[in-house]
């Protein structure tokens, strides 16, 4: 059942299918590839519903990585 699961999401994205563009599918894809091995689609839908969307979800990322290089 999730063999290659994220082959096809990557793929669905790719090719422009409407439904992998929409914030959770985008963060589950851009998640697959900084957590392997596990399934990070609740994981994406959960930071969409907690912090509002997208661009939101990834702010603690960026804030972090920015004190990281400074």
């Amino acid at each position: 059942k999730h063999e290659g699961h994220r082959g096809r999401l990557r793929q669905r994205f790719l090719s422009g299918d409407a439904v992998s563009r929409s914030e959770a599918a985008i963060l589950e894809l851009l998640l697959t590839y900084a957590i392997p091995q596990r399934d990070v689609q609740p994981l994406a839908k959960s930071l969409i519903a907690k912090f509002g969307g997208l661009e939101a979800s990834l702010q603690p990322l960026s804030m972090s990585c920015a004190k990281s290089t400074a």
